[in-house]
């Protein structure tokens, strides 16, 4: 994961094919695998706007730059934090497609991404 750019609550990306495989698992359990209560105080946005940003992360060409808001990353850090509750550790890596660890490692990579964005959006 590439920044790219940044402009206010925007930041440009530049993601590989890891990190798109990993945004769209994520955002397609929380979207069609299991059902998420009161989905956009979980995920932080709604149902609606979390599928239309599967749509996105799904159409993302590996290293091109791609503009997301941070609500948007945030979202998909916690529809990984998400997964990583719901599903049963014997079956995470056939639904995801990475492990557990793999998995923690890309929402800890999200949280420091989200952090950066804070402090410069505060500063």
């Amino acid at each position: 994961m590439e920044i790219d750019g940044q402009q206010s609550d925007r930041l440009t990306l530049r993601l590989g094919d890891d990190e798109i495989d990993h945004w769209n698992n994520a955002l397609n359990e929380v979207c069609n695998g299991f059902a998420v209560a009161n989905f956009q105080a979980a995920i932080g946005i709604s149902e609606q706007s979390a599928t239309a940003l599967l749509e996105k992360v799904r159409s993302i060409t590996p290293g091109q730059p791609e503009v997301f808001l941070l609500d948007e990353v945030l979202a998909v850090r916690n529809a990984l934090t998400m997964v990583l509750a719901e599903l049963d550790p014997r079956e995470f890596h056939t639904r995801m497609g990475f492990t557990v660890e793999e998995s923690k490692q890309m929402r800890n990579a999200l949280d420091s991404l989200a952090g950066q964005i804070r402090v410069v959006k505060t500063a």
